[in-house]
């Protein structure tokens, strides 16, 4: 009789199990496209709502609304680290409430004295140099990029307590309604500059404003009241100067190769090598990107509480996901990107240039991808002292080539400088990463490190030798 009861007991629970088991995958497959869905708003931005801006506004009022669109993408990677950092140590001690909100409030402090500074200086070099914006012009570029990066920082605190619904529903609907208000204000109201800025400054701060009410509302439970102290906020600043000279290299070695082939070639070369790498980089870092976002939470959590069999689950399923999303998308890009390119450029000029970069660029670029794995663990095990100093020499030797490259006028001489690159930094990201495991007396860190890590070489070596067929083909 004991033992019938058992056995129903046993099959119950095995039911119950594989109930809440079918729930939590559906409810993960929604989540993860929740954060696909809002990266396919800049998407259909870029696509569809910037080129009415470009018409509306014409050459020269939309070549200083590009300067304010680049500063927006450099400033949310410069961000003193702010949101990596919130991001990290809230996953890591998902328990503490107090602590969660106290690493947030103190971030936002940082950022509101530094913006403050850096609006200052910003306003004295544009006077001095006698930019063609007016003062109330700059104030609102000011806040607008304060609004948008204070916004980046609240939405990495609700990834990291994975309210991914919630984050990707304020995000796509954020950069819509920034987007199509900004176009309806100018349609309704006037074309101008003022109009465009005070049109997404409005909009920014709502969405901020979303952001911080959803985000205090999460993290605040139970009456917790974010402490801001000085010495806080100096430990902060501190641990964000790494991750800064991170992001300064980072954007530096992805920005400056366009003045570089500028300089030394014409614009009409410039062109083609622009659309290969907009070609290649924007489908991986679309697709790559929300699998980081999805996973980054859980493994860092896992690492923080030393828990090593969930560490090592979530890593292999993360790896396996990310090794899908870019190889098999990035070889089918690759077979197909004759046509691709040509209904994308409706057989534009420069078409045959793009197809012949692509073909380099892309297995490079998809081999960088796969770094997203590696750079989730050395946050998780806050190395960012070797992301700095690594991106930093990786970054002055890649320029330094590519300066070479572009002096002899040999663009495909650039082009594999930077496929090499892309391969290069996933290559040292892993060889740091299997440092870490081996000094690490747990077996399940390094052994899932290095399972990890041949799903990286296999997939990236599937990658080259598909090039490698087709080309000898």
């Amino acid at each position: 009789m004991v033992a019938s009861m058992k056995r129903v007991r046993s099959m119950v629970a095995g039911k119950q199990a594989g109930a809440g088991g079918a729930g939590n995958l559906g409810r993960s497959l929604i989540d993860i496209a929740m954060l696909y869905a809002s990266k396919a708003g800049a998407v259909i931005v870029g696509v569809l709502i910037l080129p009415q801006f470009n018409r509306l506004l014409g050459p020269e009022q939309f070549g200083v609304v590009a300067v304010i669109f680049s500063l927006q993408a450099l400033l949310l990677i410069l961000d003193f680290g702010m949101s990596t950092i919130v991001g990290r140590d809230i996953a890591a001690d998902d328990s503490s409430r107090q602590a969660s909100v106290d690493i947030w409030r103190s971030a936002e402090t940082v950022l509101n004295v530094a913006y403050a500074a850096l609006g200052v200086v910003l306003i004295s070099v544009a006077s001095l140099m006698r930019v063609s914006l007016t003062l109330p012009q700059m104030l609102l570029t000011a806040v607008l990029l304060w609004a948008l990066t204070q916004q980046n920082v609240a939405t990495s605190a609700l990834l990291a307590k994975r309210r991914y619904l919630d984050t990707g529903i304020i995000q796509l609907a954020g950069v819509l309604v920034r987007g199509v208000g900004t176009l309806a204000a100018m349609k309704i109201i006037g074309v101008s500059l003022d109009v465009f800025l005070i049109s997404q400054c409005v909009l920014a701060l709502a969405q901020y404003l979303v952001s911080w009410v959803h985000c205090n509302k999460v993290l605040s439970i139970d009456g917790v009241v974010g402490r801001v102290t000085l010495e806080g906020c100096r430990r902060l600043f501190l641990r964000g100067k790494p991750l800064m000279l991170f992001g300064l290299a980072g954007a530096a070695v992805m920005q400056l190769d366009k003045p570089i082939v500028s300089t030394f070639m014409s614009p009409a070369e410039l062109g083609p090598y622009y659309l290969a790498m907009v070609l290649c980089l924007t489908p991986i870092s679309t697709l790559a990107g929300p699998v980081m976002q999805f996973f980054q939470p859980r493994l860092v959590n896992a690492i923080h509480e030393r828990d090593d069999v969930r560490a090592g689950q979530v890593l292999q399923r993360y790896a396996t996901i990310v090794v899908l999303a870019t190889i098999l998308p990035t070889g089918i890009l690759w077979l197909f990107r004759g046509p691709l390119v040509q209904l994308w450029l409706l057989h534009g000029t420069g078409a045959p240039q793009v197809i012949e970069y692509a073909g380099i660029l892309l297995p490079g670029i998809a081999i960088g991808a796969l770094g997203y794995v590696p750079y989730v663990l050395l946050v998780a095990h806050q190395d960012f002292r070797f992301q700095a100093v690594a991106s930093t020499v990786m970054t002055v030797i890649t320029l330094g080539l590519a300066l070479a490259a572009a002096s002899r006028s040999s663009m495909i001489g650039v082009c594999w400088v930077y496929a090499c690159y892309h391969s290069v930094s996933t290559l040292v990201s892993w060889t740091r990463c299997l440092v870490l495991a081996r000094g690490d007396r747990t077996r399940y860190v390094e052994r899932n490190a290095v399972w990890t890590a041949l799903w990286v070489l296999v997939g990236g070596g599937a990658v080259i030798a598909v090039y490698a067929l087709m080309h000898a083909v």
